[in-house]
C-alpha cells in the first residue's frame, strides 16, 4: 500500500480554508444586518435588496421633481410618501447599508491583523446586534 501524496492537505491550505470560511461568515453576517430593515421617516423600511433599489428609483424621481408624491405600500398598507419623504427615506437607507458594509470591512481588517473575536461578528452592526440567520 503507497500513500498518494497528492491528498494530502498542508497546514496552509488548512489555515486558508478556515480565513475564506471566517471571510464567509462576516459576508453573511453583514447582509443580515443590511436587509434586516430599518426605521426611517416614522416607518419600518425594508432594506432588502430589491426594495433598495425601489427606493432609489423612487428617490431619483422625488430629485427630479420636488412636487412628485407616490403611493408606497408599506406592511400595513400603502402610504402617499411625497418627495422630501421618499428623499429622506433613500438616504437612511443608503446610510444604514454603507454602515453595514463600513462594519464588513472593520471586521475583515480585524481579521487580516488577527485581532478579530467570533464575538466580535455579534457586535457592532447598525441597529445593534445581528439576528440570528433563518433556519432552512
Amino acid at each position: 500500500m503507497s500513500i498518494d501524496w497528492t491528498q494530502v492537505v498542508t497546514a496552509e491550505q488548512l489555515a486558508e480554508t478556515a480565513l475564506s470560511a471566517t471571510k464567509q461568515r462576516i459576508a453573511a453576517a453583514r447582509f443580515i444586518a443590511e436587509t434586516a430593515g430599518i426605521t426611517a421617516s416614522g416607518r419600518i423600511v425594508d432594506t432588502g435588496r430589491d426594495s433598495q433599489g425601489l427606493i432609489t428609483g423612487a428617490a431619483f424621481a422625488a430629485s427630479l421633481d420636488p412636487a412628485y408624491v407616490c403611493r408606497w405600500k408599506t406592511p400595513s398598507g400603502f402610504v402617499e410618501l411625497d418627495a422630501p419623504t421618499l428623499i429622506a427615506t433613500a438616504s437612511a437607507v443608503r446610510a444604514h447599508v454603507q454602515a453595514c458594509f463600513d462594519r464588513e470591512a472593520e471586521l475583515l481588517d480585524a481579521l487580516a491583523d488577527g485581532t478579530f473575536t467570533d464575538s466580535m461578528l455579534e457586535e457592532g452592526w447598525p441597529g445593534g446586534s445581528i439576528p440570528e440567520p433563518a433556519a432552512g
